[in-house]
């Protein structure tokens, strides 16, 4: 069992207040996410307060649809399809590298360290697509964060760090960890995991990072969900070295790569594919977060001279554009059996792959992945047939085992190890032929079944972003683009539960353009609807990170504004005031110029619901249109209120 982390010696070290830590809007969206009661238009306005982290959002986000549908260009959108928890772990992520891009430590490339964690965000977000171990979302974040504890290492300690990468350089055959716990008393990997938790990182994503770069110090059994996100870090790391290494190095680090990448499911083309996809996305990723990028490799040609450096058990995978032929693994001692075997499978169309020994068998199994696998019943033939189905990608493969005899005690204990079906020695050419014809039936069906599966997948998905466009569509106002009275009224009422629940202040105010129906009536509709999205354009300039403004019907706008009194409302709304004044609106035509009333009204323990308080707005208004128009009123002040 591995040691638990020294949380004594990270609360130490958080308590010198030097740690990395998220600033400025990201930590304003760290802090309301963690609140239960919080909106996706209440997190959307604080987001917009950050245009740079707008556009890495979107961005994010669109790499999660699919290629073909319609790209996400709204914070909205981008909210429904990433999750609140995702988008507090990337305000998390885009906050580190905005503010430490740089720093004091000589020894550590704070360049390299921010392009390979780019790397290895896009690869997890990419592997996770494929692999179902953890939301795509929320593995670009983890990938990111992977290796923030070497940051803070250089953060907290940039003169003793800087000494120790310059010992670790001379002498490669050095452990940093163990040279990180005698300078520091804690290493970067227990560091970076206590730094996740603390930041609210699930413990079940925290630990396969602390574990990523000695998966075997953790302990995970082969088929549990950590060991999946472990495997996927390990692969999105090597993915992350590659791209960074010279060229000469390539194909030495693409074969253990394909390797692994088969030990996850994903077949010789598809991973190839998803590392150029890597590629296009990380100078794309590096020009929106100014981030030096280098050219990718050419991952075709890399992964073509890889099977050609490591043996022609690929070839076939690596040629194959289209639907591939069900692949076979023979596993046979006898030197006429392997002829059999070989040309009754080809006969019937399956490709066949023939290993001699366990050790080649088990590694020729990673390489091709195999749907069927025909084998001696020996002592390496059972090693091969249990290592298999001990492989995500052999549980669901076709096992045939060759036995001696009709020996009762070898048919159960293969039977147990997970054999399908069996065959006699001497091979019989019709029996050979009448069992693949089964297995073939069998596979098939797997493969259609499995299509069906894929097709109801992408059904989903995108019947779930329908669905999502549809319910913004439903709470949006069509000209202005504003949250419409729907979600006024929703938000409206979360706000004012929080209000009351935590003894805030909260006002509201209504906003009506001042004789706007003589716009209409003198102009056209048109030039009316130019006037509205114009109005709206203007307002929602004017107001305050925080603040939320709705189209609620007409010529009518209802803007809520949190944690603000009286007092502070009024300064808001002669602020939408002037700005509404200040601005024409231009027709092409004559400039129209346009005022607006304003009512302001404060929530108070005597109100009964939201309906009072917008009443209260209301009657503001009126008032307003009373003293003349172009002017603010609140009955409360009025009453010596506030």
């Amino acid at each position: 069992m591995p040691q638990p982390i020294d949380m004594k010696r990270y609360a130490q070290l958080k308590a010198a207040g030097d740690l990395p830590s998220p600033r400025g809007v990201a930590l304003a969206i760290i802090r309301l996410t963690q609140s239960p009661d919080v909106s996706l238009a209440e997190l959307g306005r604080v987001i917009k307060g950050d245009p740079a982290f707008v556009g890495r959002l979107i961005k994010a986000a669109n790499g999660l649809i699919a290629e073909n549908r319609r790209a996400i260009v709204s914070v909205q959108e981008a909210l429904m399809v990433l999750g609140l928890p995702a988008v507090r772990t990337l305000a998390l992520g885009f906050s580190l590298l905005s503010t430490y891009r740089k720093g004091a430590c000589q020894g550590f490339d704070y360049t390299r360290f921010w392009s390979s964690a780019l790397l290895m965000a896009i690869s997890m977000q990419a592997l996770t697509q494929r692999v179902r171990v953890v939301a795509p979302d929320e593995a670009f974040s983890l990938g990111l964060l992977a290796r923030v504890g070497e940051l803070s290492l250089a953060t907290l300690y940039p003169e003793a760090f800087s000494r120790l990468l310059a010992e670790l350089k001379r002498d490669p055959g050095l452990q940093q960890v163990v040279l990180e716990d005698q300078a520091f008393a804690m290493n970067h990997r227990e560091l970076g995991a206590a730094m996740l938790a603390d930041w609210g990182v699930p413990d079940a994503l925290v630990q396969p990072v602390r574990f990523h770069e000695q998966p075997e110090l953790a302990g995970y059994g082969e088929e549990s969900r950590e060991a999946g996100i472990v495997q996927c870090l390990v692969l999105a790391r090597a993915v992350a070295q590659l791209c960074l290494a010279p060229e000469a190095e390539h194909v030495r680090l693409m074969t253990p790569m394909l390797r692994l990448a088969g030990r996850l499911g994903l077949g010789r083309g598809e991973f190839v594919s998803l590392c150029e996809r890597v590629g296009r996305d990380w100078a794309e990723w590096g020009k929106l977060l100014q981030i030096r990028t280098e050219d990718a490799p050419r991952f075709v040609e890399v992964g073509n001279a890889a099977d050609e450096a490591g043996g022609d058990s690929s070839k076939l995978l690596a040629e194959a554009d289209g639907p591939q032929p069900i692949r076979a693994l023979v596993l046979s001692g006898a030197r006429e059996d392997r002829a059999l075997l070989r040309t009754e499978l080809e006969a019937a169309g399956i490709a066949a792959f023939v290993a001699t020994g366990a050790d080649a068998a088990l590694e020729a199994a990673l390489d091709i992945q195999p749907q069927l696998l025909v084998a001696d019943w020996s002592d390496e033939g059972e090693r091969v047939v249990r290592g298999l189905r001990e492989m995500r990608i052999g549980r669901g493969a076709y096992v045939i085992c060759v036995l001696a005899g009709e020996d009762e005690a070898d048919l159960l204990a293969a039977s147990a190890a997970g054999a399908d079906d069996f065959l006699v020695r001497p091979l019989q050419r019709a029996v050979l032929t009448v069992r693949l014809r089964a297995c073939l039936r069998t596979l098939v069906l797997q493969q259609e079944l499995e299509h069906e599966r894929e097709e109801l997948r992408h059904f989903a998905a995108e019947l779930s972003i329908s669905n999502r466009r549809l319910q913004e569509a439903a709470l949006t106002d069509p000209l202005t683009g504003l949250p419409n009275r729907r979600q006024a009224i929703e938000t409206m009422q979360a706000e004012w539960a929080a209000a009351t629940r935590h003894s805030r202040a909260f006002a509201v105010m209504i906003v009506d353009l001042d004789g706007f129906k003589t716009i209409n009536d003198t102009h056209g509709h048109d030039v009316g609807d130019i006037a509205l999205r114009q109005a709206a354009e203007t307002l929602r300039a004017a107001l305050r990170t925080q603040d939320l403004i709705c189209r609620t019907g007409g010529d009518e706008f209802l803007v809520l504004c949190p944690d603000t009194d009286l007092k502070a409302a009024m300064l808001v709304a002669e602020r939408l005031r002037v700005a509404v004044q200040a601005r024409p609106v231009e027709t092409g035509g004559p400039q129209i110029f346009l005022t607006a009333s304003l009512g302001v009204a404060m929530r108070v323990p005597d109100m009964d619901n939201v309906d009072a308080l917008i009443k209260c707005a209301d009657d503001g208004v009126y008032r307003a249109k009373q003293r003349g128009r172009n002017c603010i009123a609140a009955l409360q002040l009025d009453a010596g209120a506030g």
